[in-house]
């Protein structure tokens, strides 16, 4: 009996002892993988302060978990740990961006990636606070009246009296302290560069090879000094800083189609539009739900009394499987705080049809109901920022193969649909230009688009049908003077078309 527990009592040490050897190999090991913890934490801590822009883009850290996790599954393989943590925070950084700037206003989403790319870097210990404060402020709590160069304006100064005192990641020196006296002794190549058109792209007097040399920060040194001098020019310099810190992919316009959301989307978890003036993602839908054999899909616009009809449909689909669209939701913000109650009532009941979607559409409300907006999937319906945006938003949502080959000769209806595309985007990028561009604002939009290419199809198809000549004439007097001018009530406004 003795020696049976010696023996015991020695197998247990032994597993003793192998445990806790084990348990400081699993520790070392899971220490190894804290930067991608920490990378987390960083970009969800950035999703927690978009919700100071706006209150509509309250996400849950259960979304946010989900993204996590769907992060390290889907992140590539590697032996090495290092190069594995490396592929982890890389897939999970573009996941979190994607799936949230996608319920993003256009406005916003450069403010959501700097924010991004400040936090990595306060993370690595490349800058501090007092560095985001100093681009975000620059000389705005500076008084010096003592401006010794005739052509900057005050406040160029000011900003270029503060960029001086800086002092970068708290060095030491300050790494623009000879500014002011590098300016005054090569006065003319620094006005030429402050005055030029694109100063953001263009070598940097006296700087350019020390902010180069500082491979850590030197694209925000660069970002800082542009915002100081040509403020006008700072959104462009951004997204250089943007694509050193995150790379090329995050600057790249990106359209996001339904089958994409669809594709994400379950039937328990509404999908939810934002809406701009103008926009309105029914039509869309429409089209993408004869695909699934849904055509058309029954739709409620919310309003007085309308809350019954909404529950009536909702419940019907969970039952058949059918999709619902329910627009103008910010005017029914009481029934939209019962919607996570009414889907999880119809689960308990029997399980809600896999095929069922609700679709939801509203206009940014500070009251909407945080429990919708911490659970659907959000996205944003608006024209995008630039030409090359807007036609590469047109030709993925609206415009396919299919499309295309609608009308024969190929080639002339490609050509004409192409050229109305980019009509519809020139007449959209001008309204940011406010009375450069329109001397009254017209919310032109897709519905505009839609209607002079279904004109075009018609016209065309009948014309080969009859074997007639296309009649330029009435294709540009019912696009230029029905479709769009239908809209315009400035006769100088009417000469554009």
């Amino acid at each position: 009996m003795l020696a049976t527990i010696k023996t015991k009592s020695k197998e247990v040490n032994e597993k003793l002892v192998e445990s806790k050897e084990r348990r400081i190999e699993i520790n070392e090991t899971r220490e190894k993988f804290r930067p991608a913890a920490a990378r987390g934490a960083v970009l969800y801590f950035c999703i927690v302060e978009m919700t100071m822009v706006n209150w509509m883009y309250n996400t849950s850290l259960a979304q946010f978990l989900g993204l996590f996790y769907s992060s390290i599954d889907n992140a590539k393989k590697d032996k090495l740990i290092k190069q594995r943590v490396e592929n982890i925070y890389e897939e999970m950084t573009w996941r979190v961006y994607r799936y949230i700037s996608r319920g993003l206003f256009e406005r916003d989403k450069i403010t959501f990636k700097i924010m991004i790319c400040s936090k990595i870097l306060i993370k690595d210990n490349k800058l501090t606070s007092s560095d985001v404060s100093m681009f975000l402020k620059a000389g705005a709590g500076i008084d010096d009246r003592n401006k010794i160069f005739t052509w900057m304006d005050d406040k160029q100064w000011l900003n270029l009296k503060a960029l001086s005192k800086h002092r970068f990641n708290n060095e030491n020196l300050q790494f623009f302290k000879d500014l002011p006296d590098r300016i005054q002794r090569n006065n003319d190549e620094w006005k030429m560069w402050v005055d030029s058109d694109n100063p953001e792209t263009e070598r940097v007097p006296d700087y350019e090879e020390k902010i180069r040399a500082d491979q850590g920060i030197g694209g925000f040194i660069h970002l800082c000094l542009v915002r100081c001098l040509r403020e006008d020019r700072t959104l462009l310099a951004s997204n250089q800083f943007i694509k050193d810190v995150l790379g090329d992919d995050y600057v790249k316009p990106v359209t996001d189609k339904v089958e994409d959301i669809y594709g994400e989307s379950v039937p328990g978890v509404p999908v939810l539009y934002l809406l701009s003036t103008g926009a309105d993602p029914t039509d869309t839908i429409q089209e993408y739900a004869k695909k699934h054999r849904k055509w058309p899909v029954q739709a409620v616009s919310m309003g007085e009394e309308q809350d019954i009809p909404a529950q009536k449909l909702i419940d019907q689909g969970m039952n058949n499987g059918e999709w619902a669209i329910l627009s103008n939701c910010h005017l029914s913000l009481d029934f939209m705080a019962k919607i996570e109650e009414i889907l999880q009532a119809g689960a308990k009941d029997k399980p809600i049809h896999p095929e069922f979607r609700l679709w939801i559409s509203c206009e940014p409300h500070p009251e909407f109901p945080l429990s919708l907006l911490q659970m659907a999937i959000k996205c944003t319906i608006e024209p995008p920022k630039g030409i090359q945006a807007g036609i590469f938003r047109t030709f993925t949502t609206m415009i396919n193969q299919d499309y295309l080959e609608r009308v024969e000769p190929y080639e002339k209806w490609r050509n004409m649909v192409y050229a109305i595309c980019f009509m519809h985007t020139i007449v959209q990028e001008r309204r940011k230009f406010g009375p450069l561009g329109f001397c009254v604002p017209y919310e032109f939009n897709n519905s505009d688009l839609q209607a002079s290419l279904t004109f075009l199809e018609q016209h065309m198809t009948q014309c080969g049908n009859l074997n007639q000549p296309y009649s330029w004439k009435a294709m540009q007097y019912m696009v230029c003077d029905v479709q769009y001018g239908g809209r315009i009530t400035d006769g100088l406004d009417t000469q554009l078309f």
